[in-house]
């Protein structure tokens, strides 16, 4: 992903999703270390909601908003490292007294320790649609354990027809299918396979693009099954 992205918007300060004219997907939120800090990262007034911390592309921590005691990530940064925060919107209450605070990403400072960070360069990524797969930007073979990436392929079909995607070795993300976004995949559940209806599908050369979030194992697959599946499993990263 951080290879694939679009022109970032300058801001001395982190804004939220919605002040940069986006509603739904990821955002990010990168800023290069002038000054050296250490201490727990906190992102604005909280998590909003699923933020993954990454230090020089390495992942280091996931806060998660949904949890009651959600984790925390410190960092300990030198001059020229590279700090992106990657926020998933995970979806708005439409109901109840938490309708009014509704903003995602970041709503206030990025702080380490005591320490304030400005100046970010900020990338919308609203995931309508999948990256370009151009030659130039793809890497054959990518090690299975880097994330975020994107995974790129093809396939060809004997007859069209309804089905639905398992995404059996992996862990959570997204899913295009011909440019088209099925949703989201995330073993925590409870839907384990992605409906795909037979008018995004063509005989030969169907394209397929699975955004990964998290680290994904060397044997994962995606396969068409005739119905869908469902279940519960821990979340990887619950604290």
């Amino acid at each position: 992903m951080f290879e694939s992205l679009p022109e970032p918007i300058e801001k001395e300060f982190p804004v939220n999703m919605e002040a940069v004219g986006q509603a739904t997907g990821l955002i990010l939120y990168r800023h290069i270390i002038t000054t050296p800090v250490s201490g727990t990262i906190k992102t604005g007034d909280k998590p909003r909601d699923r933020v993954l911390v990454y230090v020089k592309k390495t992942r280091v921590g996931v806060i998660d908003g949904t949890y009651a005691s959600p984790s925390t990530v410190d960092v300990d940064l030198k001059v020229g490292d590279v700090l992106d925060i990657l926020v998933e919107n995970l979806g708005r209450v439409n109901y109840g007294p938490e309708i009014v605070d509704q903003r995602k990403g970041i709503v206030g400072n990025v702080t380490v320790g005591a320490s304030v960070l400005s100046k970010w360069a900020i990338y919308s990524l609203p995931l309508a649609s999948p990256p370009d797969s151009t030659d130039d930007k793809m890497t054959p073979n990518p090690s299975a354990t880097s994330s975020p990436i994107f995974f790129t392929g093809s396939f060809d079909l004997d007859k069209v027809g309804d089905t639905f995607l398992e995404l059996p070795g992996w862990t959570k993300g997204v899913v295009w299918v011909n440019g088209v976004n099925l949703g989201r995949y995330w073993v925590a559940g409870p839907q384990q396979s992605l409906y795909l209806p037979w008018c995004y599908l063509r005989e030969s050369d169907n394209k397929i693009t699975v955004l990964a979030l998290e680290p994904t194992g060397t044997d994962s697959f995606v396969r068409g099954v005739t119905s869908r599946s469902w279940g519960n499993n821990p979340d990887p990263d619950a604290p």
